[in-house]
């Protein structure tokens, strides 16, 4: 026997719960960009702190179960994305206000420079050298842009699942 009056009600609860999962990721992800924002190496702290805080959010809107600790990664994971994301932008807007592309340039070139000068491998020197041209450079800030999304998103996770795991409401006792 076949229900078919019950798939909206599920589709319809189905998007609710996406929709206030991406609306507590969206909210716990500003406030961990905004936390990263303030010193470069804070993110270290902001990032749980906003997978941590996409939990919290969502246990609040939620009116279903509570998240287990795969839902929490998502929320974290989801949470650190957009952190992600708003941080970008929001360091591609400060660098083109205070026209600071020249000292951004200048700084990467120093370190690719000194860590050069540190090698004593030729073939070491020679990828240093290649990091120097234009296509490197573009290389190298590709790399690290893939590589701060992936730690924003595996650390705003473990923030979320430290969360599901210590705000689980524990059910009545068993008698």
């Amino acid at each position: 026997m076949v229900f078919a009056d019950t798939s909206p009600v599920l589709s319809r609860t189905s998007a609710t719960t996406a929709h206030a999962e991406l609306r507590s990721a969206l909210y716990a992800g500003i406030v961990a960009a905004v936390l990263s924002m303030i010193q470069p190496a804070s993110f270290i702290l902001a990032m749980p702190l906003g997978g941590f805080l996409a939990v919290l959010l969502h246990r609040r809107r939620s009116m279903g179960e509570d998240p287990g600790p795969r839902a929490g990664f998502r929320l974290g994971a989801f949470a650190g994305l957009f952190a992600f994301g708003l941080s970008v932008v929001l360091a591609a807007v400060a660098t083109l206000a205070f026209h600071d592309q020249g000292k951004i340039h200048a700084s990467m070139v120093q370190s690719v420079q000194q860590a050069q000068a540190r090698s004593t491998d030729p073939q070491a020197r020679q990828v240093f050298d290649y990091f120097l041209t234009p296509h490197g450079m573009a290389l190298m800030m590709i790399f690290g842009f893939v590589f701060m999304c992936i730690l924003f998103v595996l650390l705003s996770g473990i923030g979320g699942v430290i969360s599901a795991s210590l705000l689980r409401r524990k059910g009545p006792p068993e008698p």
